[in-house]
């Protein structure tokens, strides 16, 4: 069993962020979250008065380190600091990780941070990105029961595959029937459902993302 064994790991990134309530949320419905910063991402976690039970550093956005434990980087590497965090965070026993302050700024930082979605489903964990305007989760086929949160107002389903295939969406203001979804022209976005309510997204064959979203003037 691993050091963090059965923690929920709250994993900041370093990308800009200067709106710190949705974080502040998160820790409210989770106070014993595992805080664990990479890079820059320390710099978001002392914005908030957290101390970093494990950071991970090659040292090259910020020079200070800080943590229960901490490890060190060689800024030439192939991974990213938030991929090596993602990573170490379930090796030593998380199961399920939350990742914030990871979608302002470049896009290229912004994509390869989404695409630890599916790295974290082939480690055997779960990952949600969460922003102040965002709620992120990956759909790996089949079906899939969800509650719409009440604090967003929409959801779309986007593919990661070129093609979807047996896209059902039930109890949703737009249902969908066994069809097909495509990452060029897809008919899945802005789709609404009662806050509370479950809906259900049916893939049969193919993965997406589950995007729920409000707009900038809604707040937390």
């Amino acid at each position: 069993m691993g050091a963090f064994q059965g923690r929920h790991a709250l994993i900041f990134a370093a990308a800009p962020e200067t709106e710190y309530g949705y974080i502040r949320a998160f820790l409210a419905r989770h106070p014993d979250a595992l805080i664990a910063c990479a890079d820059g991402g320390l710099r978001h976690a002392r914005v908030l008065g957290l101390h970093p039970d494990f950071m991970i550093s090659d040292c090259d956005s910020m020079p200070e380190t800080e943590g229960t434990e901490v490890v060190r980087l060689q800024p030439e590497k192939d991974d990213t600091d938030t991929q090596s965090c993602l990573r170490e965070v379930f090796r030593r026993g998380c199961a399920e990780a939350t990742l914030v302050c990871a979608t302002g700024g470049r896009i290229d930082h912004m994509l390869a941070n989404l695409s630890l979605l599916e790295e974290a489903a082939a480690m055997g964990g779960c990952l949600t990105v969460l922003d102040r305007q965002n709620c992120i989760v990956l759909h790996e086929g089949g079906c899939q029961k969800f509650i719409m949160p009440p604090e967003y107002t929409y959801f779309s389903l986007v593919p990661l595959d070129a093609v979807l295939t047996g896209v059902s969406i039930e109890n949703a203001k737009y249902p969908l029937r066994d069809a097909s979804v495509t990452r060029v022209g897809m008919i899945t976005i802005s789709n609404e459902a009662a806050p509370g309510a479950e809906f259900t997204v049916t893939i049969g064959s193919g993965r997406a993302l589950v995007i729920f979203s409000r707009d900038e003037n809604r707040s937390l």
